[in-house]
C-alpha cells in the first residue's frame, strides 16, 4: 500500500470508528469493510494498537468477529477495554461480550 493509500485507509477507519455509538461494538473486519477496505482487519488491529494512550476515539468498541476482546485476559489493555465496555453496559464473560444492559 502506498503512503497515500495508507493515509486514506487510516483516515477512513478513524472516521468510521468515531461514529460507533456508545453501547455498540464493531468487529475489526467490519470496520475495515465500512471504511472501504474489505480484508484489512489485521491492519485495523495494528492501527488500533498504535493509537495514542490518551486518544478520545472509542477504540474499546472494536472487538473480534466472535465478539470477543482480542487482548489476553488480565493484561492492562484487556482490563482497560473491559472496564470501558462495562461502563457502556456490556456484560463480559471471559473475553466474550454477551449482552448490553443499556441498548
Amino acid at each position: 500500500m502506498t503512503n497515500q493509500a495508507m493515509d486514506h485507509f487510516k483516515s477512513q477507519v478513524l472516521v468510521i470508528l468515531n461514529e460507533v455509538p456508545s453501547g455498540e461494538c464493531i468487529a475489526y473486519g467490519e470496520l475495515a469493510k465500512q471504511a472501504g477496505f474489505p480484508g484489512y482487519a489485521r491492519q485495523v488491529g495494528r492501527l488500533m494498537k498504535n493509537l495514542p494512550k490518551d486518544t478520545k476515539l472509542p477504540w474499546h468498541r472494536v472487538v473480534n468477529s466472535q465478539r470477543k476482546i482480542s487482548f489476553a485476559e488480565n493484561t492492562d489493555a484487556y482490563i482497560r477495554q473491559r472496564a470501558r465496555l462495562e461502563q457502556e453496559g456490556w456484560i463480559i464473560v471471559g473475553t466474550r461480550l454477551t449482552i448490553n444492559e443499556h441498548p
